[in-house]
């Protein structure tokens, strides 16, 4: 089931677009990998953005005819901001798939974004916590057979990516799909359920055709593959290893700022999983700041080593909760006409 993503802000994060109530209503949320729970908004008073937040839509729930307010309030923390929601019992439409009774959030404070999030990872206590994520309903209803999707967000000038729930499309990828075991909650460096793997190894690839080893030991560290984070983090003394193959880095706070990459180099960062090295062009891995600076795409984070989309933007990436694994690829675009296969 082949859902479209769009990227937003120049690839700062990816939606996805669900209909919610009777009759539905548009809403484009926020793709995140690295959390587990559907919430959205029902106004854009407090958006730091509010034409993007009146182009992503928002939620009138006094226009819905199967709305369930249960009453119950919560608040989410994230790496960077919080939600305080109520939750409520919903028709949530996603693709093809029109799910009955979702349990989802509905806002009345968030920071510091007031878009909405669709939480595709594991609920933190457990692969198999009794909570109804949307990809559990989407197999308890029976619209897919497994609790596993595929990401493919494309290049960061590509304004579409897709997520495939259920399935994967052989035509996005190159090479074979290397296969990772998610590391266990209770060995994992926040001791929660999420996806976790070991990355093996780092290098650069300049412009200038030198090769940079940042980092180069098998299961040497933990990382996070979470969609939601813009930005990639990475411990200290693998950041400092990997500034060397950016000699103009200079720290701006907690970004670095480097030369912006010349376009069609052929520069960039690999990443080693086992077999598999992820090439991440440098115009993916470098943000455009502004008309004549450019940031690295990767922070230290000392306690919480995450790649986010400046890694995921060159990965096919499936995530597979029923096997507790990792699928990872070169991301590639063979033709749409492939068939899509089914995990």
């Amino acid at each position: 089931m082949g859902n479209s993503l769009t990227n937003q802000l120049k690839g700062t994060f990816y939606s996805i677009d669900i209909e919610m109530g009777t009759p539905g209503q548009l809403v484009s949320v926020l793709f995140d990998t690295g959390s587990s729970e559907l919430w959205v908004n029902p106004n854009c008073t407090k958006a730091s953005n509010p034409s993007l937040c009146q182009q992503l839509g928002h939620f009138d729930s006094a226009k819905s005819s199967t709305f369930n307010n249960t009453g119950i309030k919560h608040v989410i923390g994230y790496g960077s901001g919080y939600v305080n929601m109520t939750y409520a019992y919903e028709a949530v439409k996603i693709g093809s798939a029109k799910l009955r009774n979702q349990l989802f959030g509905v806002a009345f404070d968030s920071e510091p974004e007031n878009y909405g999030i669709f939480g595709a990872g594991p609920d933190l206590r457990g692969w198999d916590d009794p909570y109804p994520t949307v990809i559990n309903t989407l197999v308890q209803q029976g619209f897919t057979n497994s609790r596993a999707y595929s990401l493919d967000l494309r290049s960061i000038e590509s304004q579409r990516g897709s997520v495939i729930f259920g399935g994967i499309d052989t035509g996005k990828f190159s090479g074979h799909l290397e296969k990772r075991p998610v590391i266990p909650a209770e060995q994992s460096p926040d001791g929660a359920t999420r996806f976790w793997i070991y990355l093996d190894g780092i290098t650069v690839s300049t412009e200038n055709g030198t090769e940079v080893t940042a980092f180069d030991k098998v299961d040497g560290q933990p990382v996070l593959l979470d969609s939601g984070a813009t930005l990639s983090s990475l411990p200290g003394p693998i950041v400092n290893e990997l500034l060397k193959g950016f000699p103009s880095a200079q720290a701006r706070g907690p970004l670095y700022q480097v030369d912006c990459p010349v376009p069609g180099s052929n520069g960039s960062v690999n990443f080693k999983f086992g077999n598999a090295i992820i090439k991440v062009p440098l115009e993916d891995f470098i943000l455009q700041v502004d008309e004549s600076s450019c940031a690295l795409g990767v922070q230290q984070n000392d306690e919480m080593p995450v790649l986010g989309d400046t890694f995921l933007r060159a990965a096919y990436v499936v995530y597979d909760w029923d096997n507790r694994n990792i699928h990872l690829a070169n991301s590639a675009d063979c033709g749409s006409h492939l068939t899509v296969q089914q995990i």
